[in-house]
């Protein structure tokens, strides 16, 4: 749970500050990916009063908005994400989230007042949609029960039990569409179905919200040096303290602080990481609406269809199961996006300085594991059998950055002085990427609080570590996989 993650050095946060870089506002930082944890680090500094701040990425995302589509690489760049603030009993992530729904609620406001719009933003675009998160299952889980007990007081209005006919009624009384309760029409079939729908929850466009992000940290003064310019080559060093970086054009850049947040590359990239930090994949695909289909696009629109998630953490990695699932209504152009969460894919292609295997994102894949498919396609023909109707639109396996408990890494790395690392983000990073930044902040600058504190580098747990313990012998790696990249007949 974060805020007392159990960990053997008392003195951590001490030690890790040996390796703190002393800075002024004007002393060079570089900062190594222009996804969500480097975006909102960028920002966060830039409005912290830090004046020389330059954001580094391969991608060309002042030109191309950060475009999703076939080959998209970085789990920044996606279609949308799920925004929720249900985290058991994680009270620092829920406060955090509820922090940043407030934020997302501001800067959409702003998107509609801003006359000039980078890339990848349209007049009309709306980065935030209040549409309520079904969590569903067959029966009531754990994790909910959990969610249920820590919300806020003031909030649990907001949380509507679709097995209690009694919140069901109220659900309609304020004004929530009965299709949300149960966009399945799981009751009429006679099929069991429980879990909460969520009226805070909702959904991001996930690409569109980089953008703007990325127009906002150059409004405030962050340098940008993006594709091929950019692209990170190694750290610099000089007696045991990091001074820059290289760019694979040759170019040496100094900095007094580095900021590696490079997601799901961070692993292969900073050696130190390799056993906090794994590169996995999660398996998506879209379906595109035909136009002529005016009766699916009023069904799958976000006034009457939630964000939705079926039996989440409930995937078995044996027999049939169609757990594990996740997806949205549809999007402006029509597309439905489908996520499998049941398991994530590693790819141990790649080999670090100390000759240790480590999952790499291959990001040339345009199929997914047949578990994952098995398990789309089996929910769908029970749920949604109309979306089989129609052909796979894309697939793409979204890579993210895996922590060994699932929280972030933000923390001064040990033995590198001027040196930071910020990942980790185990697939539910996005939804804070308004408020995060304030936290590496405060890692910068050596302030204890209890989200440096969950943050923080830590010991390398002795059993279990979320499927780092597994390696290239676990089932998930991609080359033990059968793949497919259509519907099963």
């Amino acid at each position: 749970m974060p805020g007392t993650i159990k960990n053997s050095h008392k003195n951590d946060f001490p030690r890790t500050q040996s390796d703190r870089q002393e800075l002024d506002h004007s002393s060079p930082i570089a900062i190594v990916g222009a996804g969500v944890f480097g975006l909102t680090t960028a920002l966060h500094l830039a409005k912290a009063g830090y004046t020389n701040i330059t954001l580094y990425d391969y991608q060309a995302y002042h030109e191309n908005g950060y475009a999703c589509s076939k080959g998209c690489n970085a789990a920044s760049a996606d279609e949308n994400k799920i925004i929720r603030a249900s985290y058991g009993g994680k009270n620092l992530y829920q406060d955090m989230a509820f922090e940043s729904i407030s934020t997302w609620e501001r800067w959409t406001e702003e998107l509609q007042n801003c006359f000039e719009l980078p890339p990848g933003l349209e007049r009309g675009d709306r980065l935030w949609e209040a549409c309520g998160f079904l969590r569903a299952a067959e029966v009531f889980d754990d994790q909910e029960v959990q969610t249920q007990a820590n919300f806020p007081a003031e909030l649990k209005h907001t949380q509507y039990m679709v097995s209690d006919e009694r919140r069901i009624q109220d659900a309609l009384r304020d004004g929530i569409s009965a299709t949300k309760m149960d966009p399945f029409n799981r009751k009429e079939r006679g099929l069991k179905m429980d879990g909460i729908f969520d009226n805070t929850g909702g959904l991001v466009l996930a690409s569109k919200a980089c953008a703007w992000v990325l127009h906002l940290c150059c409004q405030a003064g962050v340098k940008t040096c993006l594709g091929q310019c950019g692209n990170f080559k190694e750290l610099v060093e000089k007696d045991g303290k990091v001074i820059g970086l290289k760019t694979y054009d040759g170019i040496t850049h100094n900095a007094d602080l580095v900021i590696v947040a490079a997601g799901s590359w961070t692993p292969s990239l900073i050696g130190e990481s390799d056993q906090l930090l794994e590169a996995t994949g999660g398996s998506v695909l879209t379906i595109k609406l035909p136009k002529e289909r005016t009766d699916l696009w009023e069904k799958y629109s976000a006034s009457n269809f939630p964000v939705w998630s079926w039996k989440l953490s409930g995937y078995v990695h044996s027999g049939t199961c169609n757990g594990g699932i996740y997806g949205f209504p549809r999007t402006s152009d029509g597309l439905i996006k489908i996520g499998f969460r049941g398991a994530k894919w590693t790819n141990y292609t790649f080999t670090n300085e100390k000759g240790r295997a480590i999952s790499y994102p291959k990001t040339d894949v345009e199929s997914m594991p047949t578990p994952a498919m098995d398990a789309i396609q089996g929910f769908l023909k029970e749920n949604m059998p109309e979306l089989l109707n129609f052909p796979i639109h894309y697939i793409k396996l979204c890579w993210y950055t895996d922590s060994v408990d699932n929280n972030f890494l933000i923390d001064y790395v040990p033995g590198k002085r001027g040196l930071i690392v910020a990942s980790g983000g185990s697939g539910h990073a996005f939804k804070f990427l308004p408020e995060l930044g304030r936290h590496v902040v405060d890692v910068v600058e050596g302030n204890d609080t209890p989200y440096t504190r969950s943050f923080k580098w830590r010991d390398v747990p002795k059993l279990k570590r979320n499927g780092l313990e597994e390696g290239p012998e676990g089932w998930r790696t991609l080359n033990k996989q059968e793949t497919t990249n259509a519907w099963k007949k």
